[in-house]
């Protein structure tokens, strides 16, 4: 994606390349037309335009007055879903200060992978202890065909006042699980 910015602007031209893209505010699809052109949006002085492409999922953490304070807040996952269904991403926490925390092998690595309305969650990596406070709370679908008739985390029902459907296609699930264990979500 790429923008065109005027001083001044209360809008500007934005490329998007050939792919799903998703409103970050609104979860709303982007578009087809839009698709391998430029297109003019809204900018106010107030909002960045800020789009997700399909087929990503990226871990959100709501900000603090600090920086350490935020560092304790739940994580939450939005699912960019492509033309296929589909979507991956991962989260890499560590302390945030230390150096060496590779070698050192003091971090927490996530694959998430959606396919199939199933997400399953991979820890690749648990040797950050500072995770294991961490919980998520907050899981968004963008791009659902339809509205799921059952949701189950790790293998227990979701009642349906814990999550809700659009019918732009956003599905929000309002969830209390640990960050460090596996997350296996199924949308029936």
């Amino acid at each position: 994606m790429m923008l065109m910015i005027k001083h001044g602007a209360r809008s500007v031209d934005v490329y998007f390349p050939e792919a799903t893209w998703f409103d970050y505010y609104t979860g709303y699809k982007v578009p087809s037309a839009w698709r391998g052109t430029y297109a003019t949006v809204d900018a106010p002085l107030n909002k960045i335009p800020l789009y997700i492409r399909g087929g990503y999922i990226l871990p959100e953490q709501a900000p603090a007055t600090t920086t350490t304070k935020s560092r304790l807040n739940p994580f939450g996952l939005i699912i960019a879903l492509n033309e296929q269904g589909e979507a991956s991403g991962s989260l890499f926490w560590d302390d945030g200060d230390s150096i060496d925390t590779i070698e050192n092998e003091n971090y927490f690595l996530a694959k998430y992978t959606y396919s199939a309305g199933n997400l399953k969650t991979e820890i690749l990596k648990n040797g950050y202890r500072g995770a294991d406070s961490l919980r998520y709370n907050k899981i968004t679908v963008l791009g659902l065909k339809l509205k799921p008739h059952a949701v189950t985390l790790n293998g227990r029902a979701i009642h349906g006042d814990a999550f809700s459907y659009e019918l732009n296609g956003k599905l929000t699930l309002r969830i209390s699980a640990p960050l460090t264990q596996p997350l296996n979500i199924a949308f029936h």
